[in-house]
């Protein structure tokens, strides 16, 4: 049995082979798509769109792993764990947040009883009047937040919550924490100061935060401008972990220009809130926040604070919860270390050497082969060769004396879209340093 037309006339053979041809369009590729043809690419395409049956399939790629066909699917044990609770199973504890974040001491007692959210909000506390409230907000909105930020909920009570912190009279409720969870129970200082601190202050916040660092301790600090910064770039630098304790809500940032630090602060280590989302910050949120830095810590580090300094505060929570306190001295001329000279005639421990703050924590060589890893990074770091492309050129000028960002935006006007992330860059990595004359200055 043939296909061929039972007559030989020529145009009814031309009709049949037209109608084949239409045929083999519609069963084959459906409607025909019309492909403008002036290279070879587009003739390729337009075959593979009338004749999908005669392209080859696309080869495995080379790094893809074909499981047997006996093997079992990868479990949810085999993920690694995440501290806290996802928020979309924290429904319960967001709206606590929302109700009692800001009397903690109120509702402590009950959490530890084992009472949930739930049974509190059904017969919550008496609020003090003209006591800050939250802004009613409905918990899944809270919670979808959380999820584009990737941050995650801490209760009272879980397991992966700090011990340090659980036992303070007045803990927080909800931790609200972006990053690693566990790092919060990790051995650790903090190191707070001015935020209007002189250079030879903010040098030396950064000497200790890199040296303590890359000895395996977490760096606490608040995120704030001045030493809380420099504590917090230099455990950057040693590899280490390094947190910072916000004011307000987990979704903001304050101050705003530390957005890209807070960044990468949650690499390895965490950004932390007690307060609800979209708090703004607030002169009273500044000595709330300011009992969970000494209270994740062994002991607080003052670098330099003047006789009215909100670091004095930390040292008074430190002080009530049974934590270190250490001062580096400071000038006797003026203003800049009133305060933390005036904590040494008090009592506090003076210090001029991370070493000192080891040997009175009690952390040896012993426990320094632990902090290998950031160690043999820092190090590396320190032997980086000198950086070259834009980076280099940046540092070039900066060694000829300091500018700033005006005339380096001016120098390299024509990159100046990829300027901006380069000095970003070398600050986080300690190359170069914002001073207080509002110029850049070259780091070593």
């Amino acid at each position: 049995m043939t296909d061929e037309p039972a007559s030989s006339d020529a145009g009814s053979f031309r009709s049949w082979r037209r109608g084949r041809a239409r045929f083999a369009r519609g069963a084959l590729a459906g409607p025909r798509v019309h492909v403008p043809v002036h290279s070879s690419s587009a003739r390729a395409s337009r075959e593979r769109a009338w004749f999908p049956c005669l392209v080859r399939p696309d080869p495995v790629p080379a790094r893809c792993v074909i499981a047997r066909s006996n093997s079992n699917p990868l479990s949810l044990s085999d993920e690694p764990r995440v501290a806290g609770l996802p928020p979309g199973e924290a429904l319960g504890w967001l709206a606590l947040q929302r109700r009692l974040a800001f009397v903690p001491e109120r509702v402590r007692d009950r959490l530890s009883s084992g009472e949930g959210p739930s049974s509190i909000l059904r017969t919550p506390p008496a609020l003090l009047p003209g006591l800050a409230r939250a802004r009613a907000v409905a918990p899944a909105r809270d919670a979808r937040t959380l999820e584009r930020i990737g941050a995650r909920v801490l209760p009272f009570g879980h397991a992966d919550y700090p011990a340090r912190l659980a036992a303070l009279a007045d803990a927080p409720p909800v931790l609200l924490v972006r990053g690693d969870a566990t790092a919060l129970s990790t051995p650790a200082v903090a190191i707070v100061g001015a935020r209007a601190a002189t250079r030879s202050a903010r040098s030396q916040a950064r000497r200790f935060a890199r040296a303590l660092a890359a000895r395996g301790l977490s760096i606490v600090s608040g995120l704030a401008r001045g030493i809380d910064a420099e504590a917090h770039r230099g455990a950057l630098e040693a590899g280490g972990r390094s947190i910072g304790v916000l004011a307000c809500g987990l979704d903001r940032t304050y101050p705003p220009e530390h957005r890209a630090l807070a960044d990468a602060l949650a690499v390895d280590g965490a950004v932390v809130s007690e307060v609800p989302l979209g708090t703004a910050p607030r002169r009273e949120l500044f000595p709330l926040r300011n009992r969970i830095i000494s209270g994740l810590c062994r002991g607080v580090i003052v670098v330099e604070a003047r006789r009215r300094s909100g670091s004095l505060i930390t040292v008074r929570h430190a002080l009530e919860q049974g934590r270190d306190v250490f001062v580096l001295p400071g000038a006797t001329e003026g203003p800049f270390a009133e305060g933390s000279n005036r904590l040494l005639r008090e009592g506090a421990i003076a210090i001029t050497d991370p070493e000192d703050v080891l040997e009175d924590l009690g952390i040896d060589a012993a426990e320094e082969g632990a902090a290998g890893p950031a160690s043999r990074e820092a190090q590396g770091a320190r032997a980086a060769p000198e950086p070259d492309g834009l980076a280099g050129r940046i540092l070039a000028v900066l060694g000829e004396g300091p500018r700033s960002r005006e005339a380096i935006f001016t120098e390299f006007e024509t990159e100046s879209g990829a300027l901006a992330e380069c000095l970003l860059d070398l600050e986080l990595r300690g190359r170069i340093r914002d001073e207080r004359d509002g110029r850049l200055h070259r780091v070593g």
